[in-house]
């Protein structure tokens, strides 16, 4: 008869290789960095709490099911409370039968946590969590984003639709695609797409920065909001940068003529790839400033497009630099106080991607799953002759960006 227990230290290398091979479906042993990737994120995290501890499912004496958990404390309209992300729910092909999975996610949502979470979840998790009480927030299910070099950028797509590896005959026949489409895209008005003013002014975002002057800022607007302070924002940040998930970690104020901050972001560049956005927030009436900054770092460090959880405040402004938006699986919750639930339903919560499972990913070799697309965007992006077909071929990084006359 199985049972549910709290996940301890010598559960570390079984859960590791479920997750390896049947949640990550790689073959093989799994990597030792796994093994410290699990201690430090569920037993070691800043936020750890012995009485909300990560599940693991044991049948027998095997472990064959896996829930990570992790506390994040917030603020409900002033008052303390005590949210919980799941994460790598995972369990044994052979003990599907058993209901593994489900008594696990039933125990982490019975947890003594105020509200539980998840936001990367999928269609199936979804429907088990409704069947179980939980509820969805559309308002964090939304995404935005924008291709800054069309070619490669529609090579990823199609990689995205399943195609995994690419004939010959079928990348050349990519590769001319991709040059028609940016000669095409070269005779589209782009003044959007230019290098920042003169005026903005790009510094390294510090700890001390983000904690006193750029967070507080970011969130006051909201009924629940995250609690951070020095330490755990220096885990988080370091901890994103040394595992390189979806990326290198860049993390960049930006000052105005007169040294104010009119805005920050951090974000994952990536060369050949997309540059995933973390969090990015601006003073009122700069965001375009912000954007077109964003947007000239990424293209100027190789990425073939930018993306990013949509914050709706500034679905305007994103709307007016071409940015596209579509819907994926929302926000998951479960809570016993129906106001929290009501504040998340609708929007009033301070959650983006450095408060969930997002932000917490293993960086393993291929984790977005290595696709032809991006294998020749890579290729293309190491070859300096070849960078500047990559682009409209009226896009030079370091002059304003002008429309090429038409013919």
């Amino acid at each position: 008869m199985g049972r549910v227990r709290a996940f301890v230290q010598d559960d570390i290398p079984r859960v590791a290789e479920l997750y390896w091979q049947f949640l990550q479906s790689q073959k093989g042993p799994h990597p030792p960095g796994l093994e410290e990737y699990f201690q430090e994120v569920f037993l070691h995290n800043p936020w750890f709490d012995s009485s909300i501890r990560s599940l693991v499912y044991e049948d027998g004496s095997r472990i064959v099911g896996f829930q990570g958990v992790v506390p994040r404390p917030m603020f409900m309209n002033g008052r303390a409370i005590q949210a919980a992300f799941g994460s790598s729910l995972v369990v044994h092909p052979e003990s599907r039968a058993t209901l593994a999975g489900l008594k696990l996610l039933v125990a982490f949502m019975d947890g003594k946590q105020d509200v539980a979470m998840t936001d990367t979840s999928n269609r199936l998790n979804q429907q088990l969590w409704e069947r179980l009480g939980g509820s969805t927030s559309a308002a964090y299910g939304m995404k935005w984003a924008r291709p800054l070099r069309p070619g490669l950028y529609g090579l990823y797509t199609m990689s995205r639709l399943g195609k995994e590896r690419f004939s010959g005959a079928v990348s050349h026949l990519c590769g001319v695609l991709q040059e028609t489409i940016n000669v095409v895209a070269a005779r589209i008005p782009r003044g959007h797409l230019r290098r920042p003013p003169d005026d903005v002014t790009e510094e390294e975002l510090e700890i001390d920065t983000l904690l006193r002057s750029c967070l507080p800022g970011t969130s006051e607007c909201y009924s629940l909001r995250p609690e951070y302070n020095r330490e755990s924002l220096r885990w988080l940040l370091d901890f994103m940068s040394r595992m390189k998930a979806f990326g290198n970690l860049r993390k960049v104020v930006l000052r105005g003529a007169t040294k104010e901050i009119i805005g920050w972001f951090i974000y994952y560049a990536k060369c050949g790839g997309i540059a995933d956005v973390v969090q990015m927030e601006a003073a009122k009436f700069h965001m375009n400033k912000v954007l077109d900054y964003l947007f000239w770092d990424a293209w100027n460090r190789g990425a073939i497009g930018v993306q990013g959880r949509l914050e709706i405040r500034y679905a305007q402004e994103l709307s007016e630099a071409r940015c596209f938006f579509w819907g994926s699986v929302p926000l998951l919750l479960r809570t016993r106080n129906p106001e929290l639930a009501r504040l998340v339903q609708r929007g009033d919560a301070c959650i983006s991607r450095l408060d969930g499972e997002w932000c917490l990913r293993y960086g393993a070799p291929g984790h977005e799953g290595a696709s032809a697309a991006l294998d020749l965007a890579s290729k293309q992006e190491s070859n300096p002759e070849t960078t500047k077909k990559l682009a409209p071929s009226n896009f030079q990084p370091s002059q304003p960006l002008q429309p090429k006359a038409a013919e």
